[in-house]
């Protein structure tokens, strides 16, 4: 049993659809594109969606918009992208080929998923839907840290620049929303990401330049275990 929706204990089992061959079979058969999701008597629907997953389960919920402003979350993404860039910077040839727990990705893996993450943001921005393929933010080609450094800048820069309105509405896999939503959902996890950069170059025995703090992760939608 774990704690769900916060005000609920509703027992469930967890997969891995990364490294679990079966998850993966039944991930596909229910039609879903992302993860999280959230499955129940042979439905299912993205877990992002907490109205969703409510319905789903037949909870009460109430959906409330996202606690931080988008230019605060703009402001956000600009410096937990630059955090982690300067925490990849940090990581010596053997560190950016260690593999992350449970993932078949390494920390320049992560490193560059974390800059597609903030890149898919202008995308959305700019107009194109919050697809699958977006927020999976997996990059065409996965750059060395020199070339990756010039991107993350480039993308930093034209993040710094945007003035999103809240309620802008744009598509997404898990139906239609608004640009705030997708930009604290690209918030948070650029974070979660970097908080991840840290620990490993801790467990590195590397003392981490300036990682996030609490103020950098007040008012986000985070998990509280780094790794969740």
């Amino acid at each position: 049993m774990k704690e769900f929706l916060s005000t609920r204990a509703v027992g469930f089992v967890s997969r891995d659809v990364d490294n679990d061959a079966a998850a993966q079979e039944r991930f596909a058969a229910l039609g879903l594109q992302d993860v999280p999701a959230v499955a129940a008597n042979g439905q299912a629907v993205p877990g992002i969606d907490l109205a969703q997953v409510a319905t789903l389960l037949g909870l009460p919920f109430a959906a409330s918009p996202p606690a931080l402003g988008p230019q605060e979350l703009v402001r956000r993404l600009c410096h937990a992208l630059a955090t982690a860039m300067r925490l990849t910077a940090q990581l010596p040839p053997a560190g950016l080929a260690t593999k992350l727990p449970n993932r078949d990705r390494t920390c320049l893996g992560l490193a560059n998923h974390i800059v597609e993450i903030a890149a898919g943001s202008l995308r959305v921005a700019a107009g194109q839907p919050f697809d699958a393929t977006t927020s999976a933010a997996v990059p065409s080609r996965e750059l060395p840290v020199p070339e990756l450094a010039v991107r993350a800048d480039e993308v930093g820069r034209a993040l710094a620049a945007m003035s999103p309105a809240p309620s802008t509405q744009v598509a997404s896999f898990f139906g239609p929303t608004t640009l705030h939503v997708v930009l604290e959902r690209c918030t948070w996890h650029v974070a979660q990401h970097t908080r991840q950069l840290a620990i490993v170059l801790t467990q590195l025995g590397i003392a981490p330049e300036e990682p996030l703090g609490e103020q950098d992760l007040a008012g986000l939608p985070l998990p509280a275990a780094v790794w969740d």
